[in-house]
Parts: structure tokens; sequence; C-alpha cells
């Protein structure tokens, strides 16, 4: 099981940590506090070394969590 796997990596904790409080993405500034966090600790993990894993976990969850910034912002369809 994958969430075995992830105990044993730091980075994977630690992303963990970030991500668990889900109001974060409700407010605009949190959420893009958020996609700041996630960037910088996507540079600080690939500076030491982390595993593969754990950067395509980091670099998902940046990408992810920019999207959701970015749903506020789409257009609505209108119904004609």
């Amino acid at each position: 099981m994958a969430v075995e796997h992830d105990h044993g990596c730091p980075y994977m904790l630690r992303l963990h940590e970030m991500l668990a409080d889900h109001s974060l993405s409700v407010i605009p500034a949190l959420a893009n506090a958020l996609v700041d966090r996630l960037a910088a600790f996507e540079a600080e993990a690939k500076a030491a070394g982390a595993p593969k894993e754990a950067l395509r976990a980091i670099s998902n969850a940046r990408f992810t969590a920019g999207v959701a910034n970015l749903r506020p912002w789409f257009p609505m369809p209108r119904g004609h």
C-alpha cells in the first residue's frame, strides 16, 4: 500500500501535512500561499536530493493546487 511506504519518506510526510488543511483551497489568499509553499518545498526537495516519487508527488500537488486556484476565474457556461 502506498500510504505505508510514505511513512518512511520525510518529504512525503511533510507534503501530507501541508495538504491536510483542506480549508486552504477555500480562501483565495491562503490558496495562493499554498501554491507558493509547494513551489518552495519542491525546490528544497530537489536541492536535497529527494526520491523521484516524492518529487513527482510534490509537483503534482503544486499543479493541482494551482489549477484549483484558477477555478474561480474560469467563465461559467450560460444557458441559451
